[in-house]
């Protein structure tokens, strides 16, 4: 059985998934000891994901000078080994332009938080979430063609959206699980979608080589919500 406890709430909103589909033996010494990679057809999905955080308490209170960033994160989907039913997201990499959250996340949740020059611009319907420095380069831009649309999901979108569990920790240990909870989201229509890397320093050099080097094979939008975030164990 599980016990929880709910100690945040945000709003995540405007997330864009670029995805990549892979071998699942690239994941090899990459995750922690207790999950191993979940495939859709055979193959894992690693993707980079960016979205508008805002609006965050932690444990019911306001953080000051935290309340809106842009974070992009890169994450691939995984299983728990004793029980394939349990699903969730592993985080590679989160990326964020706040001092505290990086603090906070690396050193208190020991997740794999680093500080990076991170901005998102919008102009009418165009939105561009963009990383320059020294360590990463990249820029994802779409263009929203509409709002916000019931409309038919692929096997992917529902593979890489329909989770809501998210395992952190090292590789070759056992992991950590947090239950994120909101309302069903929805997609939105989008239109020239573009993503530009150019470096990636501070990743494993397997998922660099990825990145780097692959076209990925969808890019797509929902629109996102507010959403609870509990710690969850097993006893």
């Amino acid at each position: 059985m599980r016990k929880n406890y709910k100690f945040m709430t945000c709003h995540w909103e405007n997330l864009i998934y670029i995805n990549f589909q892979i071998q699942p033996e690239l994941l090899s010494g990459m995750l922690p000891e207790d999950i191993e990679p979940d495939t859709l057809d055979g193959k894992a999905i690693l993707s980079i994901v960016c979205f508008e955080f805002s609006n965050a308490r932690l444990f019911g209170c306001k953080i000051p000078f935290h309340q809106y960033f842009p974070e992009v994160n890169i994450r691939t989907y995984v299983k728990r080994k004793d029980n394939g039913n349990v699903k969730g997201i592993y985080f590679l990499s989160e990326m964020v332009p706040k001092l505290m959250t990086f603090f906070t996340g690396k050193f208190i949740y020991g997740e794999p938080f680093s500080l990076r020059d991170l901005t998102i611009s919008k102009k009418e319907n165009q939105l561009k979430y963009t990383i320059k420095d020294a360590v990463c380069e990249m820029s994802i831009e779409a263009e929203k063609t509409a709002g916000p649309k019931a409309q038919r999901w692929t096997e992917e979108q529902k593979f890489v959206i329909n989770r809501s569990l998210a395992f952190c920790g090292k590789a070759g240990k056992n992991s950590k699980m947090y239950e994120v909870l909101h309302q069903p989201w929805n997609l939105i229509p989008i239109k020239n979608p573009d993503f530009v890397i150019k470096r990636i320093k501070h990743i494993n050099s397997t998922v660099q080589n990825i990145l780097l080097q692959r076209t990925p094979e969808s890019i797509f939008m929902t629109d996102g919500s507010k959403v609870e975030v509990f710690k969850n164990s097993f006893i």
